[in-house]
């Protein structure tokens, strides 16, 4: 879905990358080498490891080959004492490269990087450096170590290097400063550097650093101090200005590197994100403040892109003074309003109608490609990644629920994509609880209309404090703008819902509409749609849809599989009315076939949920057989598994698996008035009929077709998951298995019988 892509290998490529990577604009004077007299600062094993598993999976490698994954895979629990000796052995390389000792032959390889070229939608090049793994996770360390301390230092300026919610705050801010009455004869600057990154000069890096971070300056200096070598395509660059793309230290050093000139303007409006600046007061202190800015800039070898600044006057009055700032910035453009856009965000409301159909427009582009993947893999990309998600920064920074006729249009398009990608129709209803979140009986595909006052909220109370010193210094307090007015909406949606003890976390603004629609849906739901609810509500009903669509974990449901899953979940016509080879008549809704004693879907999902519980014990290094001999009941009916060894007090466990029909005729009136009756009611029975097996712990998995399980299972599971995570296996190993294990039996639970029927 990118708009860049790889830019063609070949001269004028490297010409480019060249360009983009220039030679020092004057002689550098370097502050003097690190000595003894530097704080040392040294890293333990458990911070090593936790910087390891911060490094996404797809995390590329540098000019070693060797990837973050690499190391998390040679360092996991799996890995044994050979895990452990390699972390001993990389939190001693850690603390080496931290203390400045590595061999100056070395430094320009380790802290040089391989490059590539984007091709960006201008028709510029966008470089790309990947460094070292070892010289990125050194970074890491040492960034989170001083984080804290540095934001606080570089607020309420600057906002790129550790400070939360920092794009947020600078729009909300810009908006506040742009809104008030008292700005009306105020103007705004946004100001964009050149290749601000690649040239801001090192030494003026390096002196910053060594002033405010002492104990990152051993380091910093071998990385910066010398020239390193980027190689791209069989060339080699030299790297002597900047702070390296993709060094994980890149943004503290830039952002000290312009702290002295940016404090000293004297605008009441002064925020910057990295090279993002914008500045805004009365003509007369903007401009001086950019006469006073722009030679400061040039000393630290940064130009300002004029061509790509924008002027936006607060009042048809302060647009007079635009030429006086044209001849500063030849090439100023003035914008309006409907046009002023901050970090990727509107400005002001009368943009979102124009906003929303662009972002209406990425969705049926997205749909028309995630047509071409199997249903399953396209729900789990439009959930988190193209529908909301997508939007939610834009939801956060904008008052988008003003234009409701614009967040209808977005919303008749999600409801659109799914029904074409899962091949179901949605009545109203069940839109509404398709919408819902996962935990709550949905599929977690959120609308705009549920979640754009809980976004807003969120953000404006979690940014109200920094906003605050943004704009105030005399620390009067700061009204976001439109936030009282989304609270009185929520409100009115919402009318007997105490605000939430943390307003700046949005699930809980979010989990009151939430409540309020599934509420309206039980009071009208009876039958098989209550119980359909109830059971909705559990977690592991749900457990199918966080699974990893993975073919090679056998977890990837097909398209028919999918589309009846997610039918018997929202309550969708499963199939046309016909006779069941049973001589039953088959409603629309499909229930029968998943109780049907003559459907042979049963025996497969059976044998499909005792074969995942057995290699679940066998991960969990707890040795078991399927249908142990020898241990037959008096009709001779034999329990589905046993551990091999003793599962707790010196007792081996037993354990019977059975799926149950959560609609069923027999079990409907206990299903309709709690969630999982059937699933208890199956697991009482099973405990009666294996009770004369003395000496064995026994227990019965009890599981519903509509994804309850019994309690016994529960606790089961949970055991297995916390013997997975002592076994040295990732942490999350026990949230990974109910959806991964559960997953594949869907296929046979819900798709074989009606096959079948």
């Amino acid at each position: 879905m990118s708009d860049d892509g790889v830019a063609p290998s070949g001269p004028e490529t490297l010409a480019a990358l060249q360009t983009k990577h220039p030679a020092p604009s004057r002689p550098l004077t370097f502050p003097q080498d690190p000595d003894n007299s530097f704080p040392a600062f040294f890293v333990r094993p458990e911070e090593v490891a936790q910087a390891l598993g911060s490094f996404s999976s797809s995390s590329a490698a540098g000019l070693d080959g060797i990837r973050p994954t690499h190391l998390k895979e040679l360092t996991s629990g799996s890995a044994g004492e050979n895990g452990l000796r390699l972390l001993e052995s990389l939190t001693k390389l850690c603390n080496f490269l931290l203390s400045g000792q590595v061999n100056l032959e070395v430094c320009p390889y380790i802290y040089g990087a391989s490059l590539c070229a984007l091709s960006k939608k201008d028709g510029g090049i966008r470089p790309i450096a990947i460094g070292s793994t070892f010289r990125r996770l050194a970074a890491k360390l040492g960034c989170r170590a001083v984080r804290e301390e540095m934001a606080s230092y570089l607020q309420p300026s600057q906002l790129g290097f550790g400070t939360k919610l920092g794009c947020e705050a600078a729009i909300h801010a810009t908006r506040s400063f742009s809104v008030d009455p008292n700005n009306a004869d105020c103007v705004i600057i946004k100001i964009d550097l050149k290749n601000a990154f690649n040239s801001i000069e090192r030494d003026i890096l390096l002196t910053e650093v060594r002033e405010k971070v002492p104990s990152l300056y051993p380091f910093l200096f071998q990385v910066y101090s010398l020239p390193s070598f980027l190689f791209y395509s069989g060339s080699q660059i030299l790297s002597q200005v900047g702070a390296q793309q993709g060094d994980p230290l890149g943004p503290l050093v830039f952002s000290l590197g312009i702290q002295k000139a940016i404090s000293e303007i004297q605008s009441p409006l002064n925020i910057w994100y990295l090279d993002d600046g914008t500045i805004g007061g009365k003509p007369e202190e903007v401009e001086r403040d950019l006469l006073t800015l722009l030679p400061r800039l040039r000393e630290l070898g940064l130009e300002v892109n004029s061509t790509k600044c924008e002027f936006f006057p607060c009042s048809a009055g302060a647009r007079s003074s635009f030429p006086s700032f044209y001849d500063i910035l030849p090439g100023l453009t003035e914008v309006s309003g409907q046009n002023f856009n901050l970090l990727g965000s509107p400005i002001f409301a009368e943009a979102i109608p124009e906003a929303f159909e662009v972002r209406r427009q990425l969705l049926l582009m997205a749909r028309e490609r995630l047509e071409k993947l199997s249903a399953h893999v396209a729900l789990v990309l439009l959930r988190v990644c193209f529908a909301v998600p997508k939007l939610m920064y834009f939801l956060r920074t904008v008052p988008t629920w003003l234009h409701p006729t614009q967040m209808d249009s977005f919303d008749c398009a999600l409801r659109e994509s799914v029904e074409s990608l899962l091949n179901v129709a949605l009545n109203p209803e069940q839109w509404d609880l398709a919408s819902l979140p996962i935990r709550s009986g949905g599929l977690g595909v959120r609308r705009v209309r549920d979640v754009s006052l809980p976004a807003f909220l969120a953000s404006a109370s979690g940014v109200v404090d920094l906003v605050t010193r943004i704009l105030s210094p005399n620390g009067n307090r700061v009204s976001i703008p439109y936030a009282a007015d989304a609270l009185a909406a929520w409100m009115t949606l919402n009318p007997d819902a105490p605000r939430p003890e943390k307003p700046d976390v949005q699930r809980l603004w979010d989990d009151v509409g939430v409540k309020r629609i599934v509420e309206g849906l039980m009071e009208n739901a009876v039958g098989a749609d209550r119980a359909r609810l109830l059971a909705g509500s559990q977690s592991e009903s749900g457990a199918w849809l966080h699974a990893l669509p993975s073919p090679h974990l056998g977890t990837l449901l097909d398209n028919d599989s999918m589309r009846v899953a997610v039918a018997l979940r929202l309550g969708c016509d499963v199939c046309v009315p016909h006779l069941c080879i049973c001589g039953t008549m088959v409603e629309s809704n499909g229930h029968h076939a998943l109780s049907c004693g003559r459907c042979a879907g049963r025996f497969p999902r059976h044998h499909a949920l005792n074969d995942l519980i057995r290699r679940a014990l066998v991960s969990a290094n707890v040795p078991c057989m399927l249908e142990p001999p020898g241990l037959s009941r008096s009709d001779g009916k034999r329990p589905d598994g046993l551990t091999l060894v003793p599962w707790r007090r010196g007792k081996c466990l037993l354990w019977d698996a059975t799926c149950v029909s959560t609609f069923a005729a027999s079990h409907i009136g206990r299903t309709v008035r709690a969630a999982g009756a059937a699933a208890e009611v199956a697991a009482l029975r099973k405990r009666e009929k294996y009770a004369e097996l003395d000496g064995y712990l026994f227990v019965p998995l009890a599981v519903e077709t509509a994804g309850c399980w019994c309690s016994e299972a529960r606790e089961f599971f949970k055991e297995v998951g916390n013997r997975l995570r002592d076994r040295g296996l990732d942490p999350r190993s026990g949230s990974f298995l109910c959806p991964s294990r559960f997953s594949a039996v869907m296929r046979q639970a819900f798709w074989a019988p009606l096959r079948q029927g």
